[in-house]
């Protein structure tokens, strides 16, 4: 199955859906509960009980799920993806330009985001490289796409640059949940493109379509949250890196 259309790509409405942050040991997922309930990322590999953990303790059965959605094909975001669709029997969306390297694996990874997942993973001596096995996707998301029909007021909208295939989710009242397109350093740090980031000048063209939906809080799966505010000062007011470059 193939979703996308062509309408606007910011989301209203008068009540906040709820956002659930899942903290994982290396990323983060993020549930959204409205009148159904989207999973954002799905973790490492053996993740899935901490997501389902989590969803359990917001009173969220794991069959309540409607969509678990991959911002984009790296194993740190679709590695539970499979044991969460065949414990929820949620179908696995991802954008069609990420799909293929979803599919693959750990092999579809492009060469420098894999070595310097390893070069992390060998100096922290604490982060095994992700699992090989890919995730054939249900879905598969070809432009801003409506989330209507799995119960969630909010649109799914291209960002790519960290990969072709970068997705971000605005959701209904102000929040953007946006994978890797921005990420931080260390914990309360502010955010920066990441090191991996494929094409940087795609990013920052991704990123200001981000902040032209005015984001009252980005959620990061590295990092964050952040205000949108203080996103926008950072990257695109003036006296930002960009404005100085």
């Amino acid at each position: 199955m193939t979703i996308g259309d062509r309408g606007g790509v910011c989301a209203t409405a008068r009540r906040l859906p709820a956002i659930i942050p899942v903290p994982l040991a290396r990323t983060s997922a993020f549930i959204v509960r409205d009148r159904g309930v989207l999973l954002v990322d799905a973790g490492n590999p053996g993740d899935e009980t901490a997501i389902l953990t989590t969803m359990r303790g917001a009173g969220v059965r794991p069959d309540d799920l409607s969509l678990i959605l991959i911002t984009h094909g790296h194993p740190d975001h679709y590695g539970s993806a499979d044991a969460l669709r065949d414990l929820t029997g949620a179908p696995v969306a991802v954008h069609a330009a990420d799909a293929g390297i979803m599919q693959r694996g750990v092999g579809g990874l492009r060469f420098p985001t894999r070595v310097i997942w390893r070069l992390i993973g060998f100096a922290g001596g604490m982060i095994p490289f992700p699992d090989p096995c890919g995730v054939e996707p249900d879905i598969t998301i070809v432009g801003p796409a409506d989330l209507a029909p799995f119960g969630v007021r909010g649109r799914v909208i291209p960002t790519p640059g960290h990969t072709p295939g970068s997705v971000s989710v605005i959701i209904a009242g102000g929040v953007a949940i946006i994978g890797d397109l921005l990420s931080a350093l260390l914990p309360g740090g502010e955010p920066r493109l990441p090191f991996g980031t494929e094409d940087l000048t795609e990013a920052r063209r991704s990123l200001h379509t981000l902040l032209a939906c005015r984001p009252e809080r980005i959620y990061a799966a590295h990092g964050g949250p952040w205000s949108g505010m203080d996103v926008w000062r950072r990257f695109c007011g003036k006296g930002s890196k960009e404005d100085r470059e």
